[in-house]
């Protein structure tokens, strides 16, 4: 989105079109094997309200990456460390004083990171707050929901349904989108090549499975510190970034990756 000047919004809707094909594929077998759980209207509700989410951070971090580099996206999220566990705390009554320990360094850690940055003048402090606004909010309340919303989800069959009516969900929401933009569902000007087309095949896939881990360590009241591993995965991205993207990587970069790497062996 951010090399290519792609939408966001015709990014999604494309994403979200493959993954639900290729989910529909799973459930048709799925189906055959392991009844389908009880649909009930507070069933209905909860997936409703976790795909909205789900969806809104999906278009929050489009909104980031047209902006600012992979390693300044991960330094954002990472900023929500600080704030999830308490948000946590008020919707499920759970804490956790060491894993809270654990945020406050990896927050303070970043922050240094931001200073040293700001000092060498290759970030603007200005410009992160005002994007940290839009994605920093949306994580949090996606936390803080999520053990709520997916309470029951205990056994990996009612996991893997969850996680497909999520990718339903996410999907009606794009199409809507979409349909909202461009006053129907053609793209103009859309040239799908067989690397674009790879690409969107790839990240369809992605999506399930990132959805489907997403779903497994938010379960749960402590997903607190289930949080710091989420938030740092991404920073194995950037060094992806520097080969595929050509977004150079400093010596910085690679010392907080480090740094936060062994942060979260620590807390495991």
């Amino acid at each position: 989105m951010g090399y290519r000047h792609q939408s966001s919004i015709n990014v999604n809707f494309l994403n979200n079109l493959c993954s639900t094909a290729l989910v529909t594929i799973f459930l048709i077998g799925l189906l055959n094997k392991f009844p389908a759980p009880k649909i009930t209207g507070n069933y209905v509700i909860r997936i409703i309200i976790y795909g909205l989410l789900a969806q809104l951070v999906a278009y929050g971090y489009s909104y980031v990456f047209k902006r600012v580099t992979i390693m300044q996206s991960i330094v954002l999220s990472k900023m929500t460390d600080l704030f999830i566990p308490l948000a946590i705390f008020l919707t499920m009554g759970y804490f956790n004083k060491s894993s809270y320990l654990i945020s406050i360094v990896s927050t303070i850690i970043v922050v240094c990171y931001i200073i040293f940055k700001q000092r060498h003048s290759q970030m603007n402090v200005a410009i992160l707050l005002k994007i940290f606004m839009v994605i920093g909010p949306l994580l949090i309340v996606q936390a803080a929901l999520s053990p709520l919303l997916t309470k029951g989800v205990i056994r990996l069959v009612d996991l893997v349904y969850f996680t497909i009516a999520t990718i339903y969900i996410r999907c009606i929401i794009t199409i809507i989108t979409f349909w909202i933009k461009h006053h129907g569902l053609k793209i103009k000007d859309l040239k799908i090549n067989k690397q674009i087309f790879w690409i969107y095949g790839a990240r369809a896939v992605l999506t399930i499975l990132a959805q489907a881990t997403y779903t497994l360590a938010t379960s749960s009241p402590n997903s607190g510190i289930a949080w710091i591993f989420l938030n740092m995965t991404n920073l194995y991205s950037v060094i992806f970034g520097s080969f595929a993207l050509k977004e150079k990587v400093h010596i910085s970069d690679i010392l907080l990756i480090i740094c936060i790497f062994g942060l979260a062996l620590i807390s495991k």
